[in-house]
């Protein structure tokens, strides 16, 4: 993907997405993927992960990615901000139901995948700790590593803390979670239905979609992620892996034969 400079995006007019840059970060592949699934244009502005950017916060408030501006409104930092976002830029193709009821549902779903403490949160806290498992020596050793100071790490870390749990307690929230993502999917399926919610798809197929890379990254010819970040996505530990149902995995595959392109572009 080719990216704007912070300099170079700030007075264009219409959105500009702010993305992790050349990483398939969830939260920014999830909203590059509504924002797709809706037809809805964008400028891709550059965030370097764990760094400072100065001309960022200047510009936003805020260091962190996924951060959309459109026109002169304030910034949309958070998943359920930049999906209210895109409803309202393109009604015509929405990922809520009008229906109050269904609406808590996807968005409830939604909260677990994307919010402080759901999957993507709890799987973050994980990785690079024994919770995740033991990595293999050989394959650790033939690995890049990615361009963090001890400065950039500690950064990252306190941006990313949670304010309940930590990594000791993440595998089984993580598995929690992919246990009632699967009962659903299974009463869905028994109804006719290949989606989380209702008959048609909804926000919280996308983000289910996108966010189980964390449980299983999709192979190297449709996702290139550096080979440093598959490994801590693929390490799960055995708590999640007891978890994990094939079902999980043939919903995402449908969702993106049906509704989403590959192969990813970061």
């Amino acid at each position: 993907m080719n990216y704007l400079e912070v300099a170079e995006a700030k007075d264009l007019p219409g959105l500009r997405l702010v993305l992790t840059a050349h990483v398939p970060g969830p939260w920014g592949e999830s909203a590059k993927k509504i924002l797709e699934y809706k037809r809805i244009r964008y400028a891709p502005v550059a965030q370097y992960a764990a760094k400072a950017n100065e001309d960022l916060v200047a510009w936003t408030g805020v260091r962190n990615a996924p951060n959309a501006m459109y026109a002169d409104e304030p910034p949309r930092t958070g998943w359920y901000d930049i999906l209210m976002l895109a409803e309202r830029l393109a009604p015509e193709r929405p990922l809520l139901p009008t229906a109050s009821e269904d609406r808590v549902q996807v968005l409830g779903i939604s909260a677990e995948i994307c919010s402080e403490w759901g999957f993507g949160w709890a799987r973050r806290l994980m990785m690079g700790t024994p919770y995740a498992g033991t990595p293999d020596p050989v394959r650790v050793a033939g690995l890049s590593r990615p361009p963090w100071t001890a400065e950039d790490i500690a950064r990252m870390r306190a941006g990313y803390s949670a304010s309940v749990g930590g990594p000791a307690q993440a595998p089984a929230r993580c598995a929690d979670i992919l246990l009632m993502l699967t009962e659903r999917l299974r009463r869905q399926k028994a109804r006719g239905s290949p989606y989380l919610v209702g008959e048609t798809i909804t926000a919280c197929d996308i983000y289910w979609t996108v966010f189980s890379m964390a449980l299983e990254p999709l192979p190297p010819a449709v996702n290139p992620m550096p080979d440093w970040m598959r490994m801590s996505y693929e390490m799960i530990g055995p708590v999640i892996e007891a978890a994990s149902d094939p079902i999980l995995l043939t919903h995402r595959d449908f969702i993106y034969a049906r509704h989403l392109s590959l192969p990813l572009d970061f």
